[in-house]
């Protein structure tokens, strides 16, 4: 009974599942039934799209034929008016280019009469020349009759003379009172073009403000139809200044109305010239009133009574000396009214009879005296007026009641405007960085950097700066095992094709530059002094180096050394190299008539200093082609603090053009308006074509939303973001001191107190510096956003050419020359050739 019970309840379970199954395999049949239910509406709906497909395709093709015909019936209407138009044009270029030649012929039969009269006048000028002349030599041989000559000094004399000084029978401005050169009878009128901006900078040129001015003094009524400007040049001292010179006063007025009247936007015409006359002995009651200031109407009286026009006036002496009598400088309008009281030796005021004398500008830095800052004037300043005797604000020094002095520029416990005042400064890593923050840099091709500020931490070579956006580094390939691991470097501009030349050294980096037309090479060169084995080492590495460049191309290939060489010549040191040190130079001599070297700098120009006196030790040397295509080589006027003077060097090469892309600020972008351009442009467009074609469509769309709707970043200061205005008027400074401090010793005038000012100057530049960056760095890292962008600074860079593609070595052995070729081997490696 048991296993029957059993065999029934299994037959059950069986049976439960059967029916189970059955139902699983009536729900399969309903959902296969719906599925083709399904697939036959899918097919309906394909047939309806295919038959509604062929009707737009036969209505767009019947559209595009009529279009054609109407296009081409528009085609031939627009093509037969062009004719009607071009024939009229035609006839009407004819008629005005006889209207031009009637036109031409007149002007040049009025040419010919101008021509004859000059030809006339021109000959009664040489006959009046002709009697001046014998004027003058009658009166010549009547002084010569009755003077007396001083005896003439000797050769010896005249070179112990120190190059400031003259000999005693010399007429000197003080003891002759030779009236200064710029005392000139010339009329001009002076036209600033500072203002004009970029867009309207072409129409500020020299012969359009030439071609203006004409126009509009011919145009005045009763003008002279073919009156022309004397002259119109660019003033030499200021390239943004335009010189129209003038025959006579009436002709001044004239061009300085034409010129206000017809000039553009931003052009501003200056005052006239003026001439400054430094009177002595002045009678301050005469000029200055109890405040010190100048009395109203004393320039007009002043000038009445010497029959001059005074312009303008300024008391030169102490006013608060209380002295009786005092020195003055005038500023008169006219040239020969300057020369003729100069001459006289006496001025008019009030009854009493001061001297005139010249007067000499006092050299110094440009200082505003409206905040007592240097680096501008106060025209052009728009800061805070500021105390020049306590650096306070709201009054002016003459009302200051302060006890302790404070100057602006440097902070120390004196005036800002006193004859004393000293800024201070030391440390060399800091000379690079003021030389790498020189604007006046950015655009030279190489900086050839001789002994750099360059460390060795843990294996890495660490330079100050180590990185800068403008350059790209080369270091030499060997290193020193010492804490100064190189002795030379180079900085190339980063938009340049370069190439390093592997040099067994670390006292010389070479780089090739290469042109379409030509290749350069360029060295940095580092010598030791006093190293004879040093010196034979770095020629015979350099004449390989040449001579391996020379050999490897088929261009044009010039060469460039530049740097500390440590060794004396009278070829480039001139004749203050003394005897025992000529000769040592030999095989540097020797490299250079090899090579078909020349040294571009003058000789004997002093390129290092200290304590021992002066030298020339620098040398840039390039070969004989690129030296007849020199523009320029001296003495960079910038002032950076080192011992050696930064050598400037410009060739006539034609650089490329900067081409800054503007970069995309991403983390301001809009993306929520990037999104509804993207879905608003994409919706209206056919989802036809392959995957590529689509992938197209929408990469357009997508890029077009992004160049719209992202802002760009400003572009990057070429200094770095530490670096301020205040630091580049402090180099100023230092500049101006050190070269006023060597121009003076050099002229055997040393001056304690203005070499202490020089040197004292530099520390403060320097010091500035570090302080600084210092400060700047610290309120970055106190910003906590700012940590992983530190952290990125912490890594050491590892590759000197930063993102820049260095030349690639094809499989021939062969190197890339420029990008298009690296481009090229690049896709070959990667794109490799199918397998047939």
């Amino acid at each position: 009974m048991g296993n029957q019970r059993m065999t029934t309840q299994m037959m059950g379970e069986q049976l439960e599942m059967v029916r189970q199954l059955q139902q699983e395999v009536q729900a399969v049949k309903t959902q296969a039934v719906e599925e083709s239910r399904k697939v036959d509406e899918l097919r309906r709906l394909h047939e309806q799209s295919t038959r509604q497909l062929r009707v737009m395709r036969e209505q767009t093709s019947e559209q595009i034929r009529t279009t054609r015909e109407q296009t081409t019936e528009q085609l031939k209407i627009i093509r037969e008016q062009t004719a009607r138009n071009f024939e009229q044009m035609r006839l009407q270029v004819m008629k005005e280019v006889g209207i031009v030649q009637g036109q031409a012929a007149e002007e040049i039969r009025q040419a010919k009469e101008e021509l004859k009269q000059a030809r006339e006048e021109m000959q009664q000028a040489k006959e009046e020349i002709s009697q001046m002349k014998e004027q003058l030599n009658t009166i010549a041989g009547s002084i010569s009759s009755g003077a007396q000559t001083s005896p003439q000094p000797s050769y010896a004399d005249v070179a112990r003379t120190p190059p400031t000084s003259q000999p005693s029978n010399v007429r000197t401005l003080s003891s002759m009172r030779t009236t200064p050169s710029s005392f000139t009878d010339t009329l001009f009128c002076t036209i600033d073009t500072s203002r004009v901006s970029e867009e309207d900078r072409g129409k500020a040129q020299v012969g359009e403000v030439r071609q203006a001015i004409e126009e509009k003094v011919r145009a005045r009524e009763g003008g002279q139809p073919n009156w022309r400007c004397a002259a119109v040049v660019k003033d030499v001292r200021n390239v943004d200044r335009i010189k129209v010179v003038c025959r006579d006063e009436a002709e001044l007025q004239l061009v300085r109305e034409a010129a206000e009247r017809t000039m553009v936007k931003g052009v501003r015409v200056l005052r006239d010239q003026l001439y400054p006359v430094k009177v002595d002995g002045a009678n301050r009651t005469a000029v200055l009133d109890s405040s010190g200031n100048i009395l109203p109407g004393a320039a007009e009286a002043l000038g009445k009574e010497n029959e001059v026009t005074i312009a303008k006036m300024h008391w030169l002496s102490n006013k608060e000396n209380g002295k009786m009598y005092g020195s003055m400088v005038i500023y008169v309008t006219k040239a020969s009214d300057a020369r003729r009281l100069l001459d006289e030796r006496y001025f008019h005021l009030a009854g009493e009879s001061a001297s005139t004398n010249v007067f000499k500008r006092r050299q110094g830095p440009d200082q505003c005296y409206n905040c007592w800052e240097t680096g501008h004037k106060a025209f052009a300043c728009s800061k805070t007026q500021r105390c020049g005797k306590c650096a306070g604000t709201g009054h002016r020094h003459r009302d200051c009641q302060a006890v302790e002095p404070k100057c602006v520029p440097c902070g120390g416990p004196h005036e800002s405007f006193s004859q004393n005042c000293r800024l201070n400064v030391h440390k060399k890593d800091v000379v690079q960085l003021s030389m790498m923050n020189d604007r006046d840099l950015q655009d030279y091709a190489v900086l050839a950097v001789a002994e750099p500020y360059a460390l060795n931490i843990e294996g890495s070579v660490v330079t100050t700066p180590n990185s800068h956006r403008n350059w790209i580094k080369y270091i030499p390939t060997k290193r020193h095992d010492m804490q100064w691991p190189i002795r030379s470097m180079l900085w190339i501009r980063s938009d340049l094709e370069a190439e390093q030349v592997p040099i067994p050294s670390a006292d010389l980096t070479g780089a090739i530059l290469r042109w379409p037309d030509r290749e350069v090479l360029v060295v940095s060169v580092y010598v030791a002094g006093k190293d004879e084995e040093a010196l034979r080492t770095a020629m015979r590495q350099l004449h390989a180096t040449i001579g391996s460049f020379r050999n490897s191309t088929g261009k044009r290939t010039d060469v460039i050394l530049a740097g500390d060489f440590n060794r004396h010549d009278q070829l480039w040191g001139g004749d203050d190299v003394a005897g025992r040190r000529q000769g040592e130079a030999g095989p540097i001599i020797d490299l250079m008539d090899e090579h078909g070297l020349l040294s571009l700098l003058p000789r004997g120009t002093k390129t290092w200093e200290g304590p021992g006196g002066e030298s020339t030790i620098d040398l840039t040397l390039a070969s004989a082609e690129l030296a007849d295509e020199m523009v320029h080589c001296g003495i960079y006027p910038t002032e950076h603090g080192s011992d050696h003077r930064a050598i400037q060097a410009e060739f006539d090469l034609a650089m490329p053009e900067r081409t800054a892309e503007p970069r995309l600020l991403f983390k301001n972008a809009p993306w929520n308006a990037i999104r509804e351009r993207v879905k608003e442009k994409l919706s209206p467009l056919p989802w036809d074509g392959d995957v590529q074609t689509q992938t197209d469509r929408l990469m357009d769309v997508v890029l077009d939303a992004i160049h719209d709707l992202v802002p760009c970043a400003k572009p990057s200061p070429y200094a770095k973001r530490w670096w301020t205005t205040d630091l580049t008027k402090l180099r100023r400074t230092y500049t101006f001191w050190r070269n006023l401090a060597r121009a003076r010793r050099r002229a055997g005038q040393r001056i304690d107190s203005l070499e202490d000012r020089a040197k004292e100057t530099g520390k403060e530049y320097h010091d500035a510096i570090k302080r600084q960056k210092k400060t700047h760095w610290d309120d970055f890292l106190a910003d906590g956003t700012n940590i992983w962008q530190a952290a990125k600074y912490l890594k050491p860079v590892h590759d000197a050419n930063g993102d820049k593609v260095p030349p690639l070595k094809r499989t021939d052995g062969t190197m890339t020359q420029d990008k298009v070729e690296q481009a090229e081997e690049l896709l070959n490696v990667f794109f490799p050739p199918l397998p047939t």
